[in-house]
């Protein structure tokens, strides 16, 4: 596509080579000929009048097809990010793909194998207060998300959702590990975790 307009784009030049070579080429007039006077004064007005733009526009035109070439493609860059930016998480008999990049990702995994063996549950955690979701995001007081984990993690960090929604839980956990709270988390004292590991 884009060879076939650059070769367009030279034809086009070549053709502008060839009319200013027509239109600098001079008939042999005499000077004793009525048209003498008048033909000087027209090719010496016109030639460069209507040369020049011409002679530019196609030597422009090259590049304003590089151009419209590069952007018309966005669909290939949407594509190619998009599968670079999922990601799974998986462990013994489950496996969550979610739809960004996780930085955390292989202690993400353990913390949900330690917490909830890969089930989205809701149950009473070893302190006996419930937790929601594959990582066991404590409630608050009033059984509710109000003064709870996932509620003290939103605020800071802007994340909103839910516990129960895996997806959510992921995001929410990969921003406490790099923020210094993974030690919350009951399995990542017991297993002795640390970003990264």
């Amino acid at each position: 596509m884009l060879f076939e307009s650059f070769l367009a784009a030279s034809a086009f030049i070549g053709f502008t080579g060839a009319y200013r070579a027509h239109m600098v080429a001079k008939p042999k007039l005499r000077a004793s000929s009525p048209n003498w006077g008048r033909y000087q004064r027209r090719s010496s007005r016109s030639a460069p009048i209507f040369d020049r733009p011409f002679y530019l526009l196609f030597l422009f035109l090259p590049f304003v097809t590089l151009i419209l070439t590069v952007l018309a493609r966005p669909g290939e860059h949407t594509f190619a990010s998009g599968i670079s930016s999922e990601t799974v998480i998986s462990g013994r008999q489950w496996s969550y793909t979610v739809p960004f990049a996780v930085r955390n990702k292989a202690t993400i995994e353990k913390l949900i194998q330690c917490e909830s063996r890969g089930m989205n549950i809701s149950r009473p955690d070893d302190d006996g207060i419930m937790s929601d979701g594959i990582l066991q995001f404590h409630r608050g007081p009033t059984d509710g998300m109000a003064g709870g984990t996932w509620e003290d993690f939103s605020r800071a960090s802007g994340i909103m959702g839910s516990p129960k929604n895996p997806a959510d839980a992921i995001r929410m956990t990969d921003w406490a590990i790099s923020h210094g709270f993974g030690p919350r988390w009951t399995c990542w004292r017991l297993q002795n975790l640390s970003p990264g590991s």
